[in-house]
């Protein structure tokens, strides 16, 4: 494709999935494959299941929630560097003052 687009295939949970995507991110997909595929297949083996879509709706709220916690943890953390990083100014102003 010329507008830097590549469709690749990825197989979920036994089901295939072609998807067109934009070809620097293909790595993010192929590493979003593996991950889903071994949740899947962790949570095969942990808990009883009627089918693919049971074990997949828990896979998908566990990332949900694990993405949440991250992203609570990086606003914790920019909350705490943010005061941090004016002070740096300030004392960086100061020494160009004197």
């Amino acid at each position: 494709m010329d507008d830097g687009k590549i469709t690749i295939k990825i197989t979920i949970a036994q089901r295939i999935i072609e998807m067109t995507i934009l070809k620097e991110w293909e790595r993010y997909y192929r590493e979003a494959e593996k991950i889903i595929n071994d949740g899947f297949f962790n949570f095969a083996k942990q808990w009883a299941f009627k089918d693919h879509q049971d074990i997949l709706s828990k896979l998908l709220i566990d990332v949900v929630v694990k993405n949440i916690e991250c992203n609570e943890r990086l606003q914790e953390y920019e909350e705490d560097l943010i005061p941090k990083m004016i002070e740096l100014n300030e004392l960086t102003d100061r020494i160009r003052i004197d």
